[in-house]
């Protein structure tokens, strides 16, 4: 048995050692993430560990992240902070630790949500799009990668 776990931890340490630490997620943190990215495309994702869309969300973001990797990418995780070690092992094993990973860390949520758009209502995975420009749309529920793709071609030359 314990062979097994160490063949398991041998296995996660390149996903491991490639992750960003989970950056807590407190008022002001969505205007710091887009002044960060300010003149940039980005795109922010709020997901959960208790969310089973929100791993289908995490797979394609996987797969963007990889064909564009330029890509501002940020995902925020909903959960409690005492959930940080679940968090940060569902990234790694879903491959987007090397992202940029923030959870949340407010006391008060539904004001956090408020802060971050008055429209949501904390249904996920909920998905925003930044453009350079300002302009910026909301997805709730799984996205289409179609749509993704199309908007990514506005910002990105062709890639394989």
């Amino acid at each position: 048995m314990k062979r097994w776990w160490l063949l398991l931890l041998l296995g996660l340490m390149p996903h491991i050692a490639a992750a960003e630490p989970l950056k807590p997620f407190v008022s002001g943190a969505m205007a710091q993430i887009k002044a960060a990215m300010k003149e940039k495309p980005l795109i922010v994702s709020f997901w959960s560990i208790d969310c089973p869309p929100c791993y289908k969300e995490l797979a394609l973001w996987k797969r963007l992240s990889a064909r564009y990797p330029a890509l501002a990418l940020v995902l925020v995780s909903t959960d409690e902070r005492e959930l940080a070690a679940d968090v940060k092992q569902v990234l790694a094993e879903q491959g987007v630790a090397h992202l940029q990973n923030w959870q949340f860390a407010a006391t008060q949520v539904q004001r956090l949500r408020y802060e971050i758009d008055s429209n949501w209502y904390g249904e996920l995975p909920r998905t925003y799009f930044f453009s350079p420009d300002g302009d910026s749309a909301a997805v709730s529920g799984i996205i289409d990668c179609d749509n993704v793709e199309q908007w990514l071609a506005q910002y990105y030359p062709a890639s394989n």
